[in-house]
């Protein structure tokens, strides 16, 4: 039992012993708390730490930037919208080589930098990035710099607004781009002068198209009536090498017009319905006569399922195959050359109105060596290329079959070995043609064939070329009637209805474009019976002729030199366009004449020569008594008379019906020429000039034509000298004096 005197000390003792508990527990939390706080700040500082580190970062990296900044180029900025002052960086100063402005620039002195021309594209620009929520600010100016103007790209956005949302400042950096708009502006000169160039290339091959085809068309044509005239057999044999040598000149021209034309990317592909078979017996044909003299046997091979119905464009395919199958008669001497015709087996990629032809033409000639086969497709390449070779080309025609065909959506390649012969196979892409075509199973026979007769009106002002195409007409057994100008065509046209108009496109006073679109004005306002069908006649044979002429209101198109073939297919396009009634009458081939068949043809009535035109003594003019061009050509002779009558095919009254018309005509140009040099016309000059050389060349006075060229030369010059064109005039003139007296002495 505790006595009471001891329960005081214990519970005292408890007390203290409670109350030392209780400051221990505080303790225990207070410790507890400042660990925790401890913590807490612990964390704080390693994040502030981290905060730091990452900020010393992106400043490091923001001064990277900047120094790679200012390595560039760029210059940084910032308007303070409100103040209107501009804070440059340190690379503006270097950019404009002037002093640093301490404080900024101000936005209107800034301003006055800008070219003038800029300044609106400048304040556009602001005022866009000030109005639109993006605040996005670009443009490129020129400013005024130490060394002149240069060209900035500023960039910039707004980066600070007010409480209300305003703009307060803008951001963003100058970069100097005078070498990239310089580089810009030096490639597109470029351009523009490849274009100039690729201009001047079609002008130049429509240029040498006229003035080749043109005198061609008098080769050909004058060879083939000259082969309709008694011969003995080595005249004949003469004549014949002069066809073919002029025939091969034509390929070889139309090679290379065509060449071009698919460079520069101007080569128009038809899509007409056509009966293949026909054209493909077509082209073979051409060149059976040539593989049965060499004794092979040339066939054609179609098989069942290959539709006849095809919509394409027929002439090119002919051109792939005809010039495929002459290749293999040339290179063979023996065997046979085979064509065939596939569907492809490979059709996936296609609609279903088009259909993918496998075309092979196989022969057993003399074959190709491996590492040839590829080269041939490419321009002026030929697998011999030696000076002994055998066989005469210029390897163009396989280059042009491989283009052509890629543009059919094909592909083309050869299998072959020296010895052995050859196998070139194509693929072609056309469309299926729909029920309705008129079919036409029989091949195209180049035999003469009865025409009925029409009344023609020929628009020709060139004389030699008039002749040929009366000749010609005469031969078909068609009346005609002649207009040497535009004008003069749509009288006659107006006087009675003919059946036919060939109408050249380039005469004076009305071209033909002009003449037809008037006589289709006329048709509208007083309808005939039927629509005239008109023929365009143009020694031009350039991309988009044939549309040009089409879209003029003509019917059909022919480019000379004019063949017999040619012209019975335009003849035949025409008729079948208007719906002539004598398209029923026509054969169901080409027209045209073989040479070396006989074929009557009426001498001419003697009231069909004109009467002589009376010549002035001399044309007027003025010629200086020297000049740097007197020595340049030969005067020694006017006229080559030998030429001129064999131009004429012999015929004499061909001959004095050139010389009076060329008499009056050089009576008349001469003065004209010299008025319009006086006037300084040079359009003018450029006309007559062009008429006169053509028309020189025709007659072989080859000195006055090479007179006419150096005027169109002079003229050609952009920096135009008119002292040197009148003195190439004086020079021209003077030169037609000669050729003047020289046609005396041939009447």
């Amino acid at each position: 039992m505790i006595d009471e005197s001891d329960k005081d000390p214990l519970q005292s003792a408890i007390a203290r012993l409670d109350a030392m508990t209780r400051r221990q527990v505080e303790l225990l939390r207070r410790m507890g708390q400042l660990v925790s706080e401890k913590d807490s700040k612990d964390a704080t500082i390693r994040r502030q730490t981290d905060e730091i580190r990452a900020m010393r970062q992106a400043l490091e990296l923001t001064r990277r930037q900047l120094m790679v900044t200012e390595a560039a180029g760029i210059s940084q900025w910032e308007l303070d919208v409100g103040a209107g002052r501009v804070a440059m960086g340190t690379r503006w100063d270097e950019m404009l080589g002037g002093e640093r402005i301490a404080g900024g620039w101000n936005l209107l002195d800034l301003e006055k930098r800008v070219h003038p021309d800029d300044v609106p594209a400048v304040r556009a620009a602001l005022k866009k990035a000030l109005r639109e929520p993006d605040g996005r600010y670009m443009v490129e100016h020129r400013i005024a710099s130490a060394d002149g103007w240069i060209w900035l790209e500023s960039v910039g956005t707004i980066t600070e607004r007010d409480e209300r949302g305003a703009p307060l400042r803008i951001t963003g950096f100058n970069t100097d781009v005078t070498a990239r708009r310089t580089m810009h502006a030096e490639v597109e000169q470029a351009r523009r002068q490849a274009e100039a160039s690729n201009r001047a290339k079609s002008e130049f091959l429509a240029n040498v198209s006229h003035e080749v085809r043109t005198p061609l068309n008098a080769v050909m044509g004058l060879t083939r009536l000259l082969h309709q005239s008694p011969l003995n057999p080595q005249q004949r044999q003469y004549i014949e090498l002069i066809d073919r040598s002029s025939t091969s000149l034509l390929a070889l021209l139309n090679d290379i017009l065509d060449l071009s034309k698919i460079e520069a990317g101007k080569l128009v592909f038809e899509q007409i319905r056509f009966d293949l078979a026909r054209w493909i017996r077509e082209a073979v044909a051409l060149h059976t006569p040539a593989a049965e003299a060499k004794g092979l046997h040339i066939g054609v091979d179609i098989a069942d399922g290959v539709p006849r119905k095809l919509e394409g464009d027929p002439g090119r395919l002919r051109q792939i195959i005809s010039n495929l199958v002459s290749n293999a008669v040339k290179f063979t001497d023996r065997g046979r050359v085979m064509v065939t015709v596939r569907v492809a087996p490979n059709q996936v990629d296609l609609s279903r109105d088009q259909l993918r032809l496998l075309v092979a033409v196989r022969d057993t000639g003399v074959g190709i060596s491996e590492e040839k086969q590829q080269q041939i497709f490419e321009a002026f390449t030929q697998a011999d290329t030696s000076t002994t070779r055998r066989f005469g080309g210029t390897g163009l025609g396989l280059a042009i079959c491989a283009r052509l065909v890629a543009m059919m959506g094909g592909v083309i390649h050869v299998v072959s070995r020296p010895h052995e012969g050859s196998t070139f196979r194509f693929t072609a892409v056309f469309s299926q043609a729909e029920d309705g075509l008129n079919v036409q199973t029989e091949p195209m026979l180049l035999e003469p064939a009865p025409t009925p007769s029409l009344d023609v009106l020929l628009a020709e002002d060139h004389a030699v070329n008039e002749l040929l195409m009366r000749h010609l007409l005469a031969q078909m057994g068609h009346e005609v009637t002649v207009a040497r100008d535009g004008e003069e065509a749509v009288r006659r046209w107006q006087s009675r209805e003919f059946d036919l108009v060939l109408m050249d496109v380039q005469m004076p006073i009305l071209s033909g474009f002009d003449a037809t679109a008037r006589i289709r004005a006329l048709e509208a306002a007083r309808p005939r019976a039927r629509r005239t069908p008109i023929v365009a006649l143009t020694a031009h044979a350039m991309a988009g002729d044939r549309d040009k002429c089409l879209a003029a209101g003509m019917d059909a198109y022919v480019s000379k030199p004019v063949s017999p073939v040619q012209l019975a297919q335009a003849v035949r396009e025409a008729l079948e366009a208007t719906g002539h009634p004598a398209r029923d009458m026509l054969p169901a081939g080409d027209l045209g004449f073989a040479i070396g068949r006989q074929i009557e043809t009426p001498e001419p009535a003697a009231s069909t020569m004109p009467a002589p035109v009376q010549m002035p003594p001399s044309l007027p003019m003025t010629l200086p008594t020297s000049t740097p061009w007197s020595g340049m050509f030969d005067m020694s002779q006017a006229i080559d008379a030998d030429a001129f009558l064999q131009n004429m095919g012999g015929d004499l009254g061909a001959v004095h019906e050139v010389v009076v018309v060329m008499r009056a005509d050089m009576a008349e140009r001469g003065r004209e020429i010299q008025l319009a040099a006086s006037a300084r016309n040079h359009e003018l000059v450029a006309e007559h000039a062009h008429t006169l050389k053509g028309a020189l060349s025709s007659i072989a006075a080859h000195r006055a034509a090479n007179a006419a060229a150096a005027v169109q030369t002079a003229l050609g010059n952009r920096n135009r000298d008119w002292v040197t064109v009148q003195e190439v005039v004086a020079a021209l003139l003077r030169e037609m004096e000669r050729v003047d007296a020289a046609l005396v002495q041939l009447a």
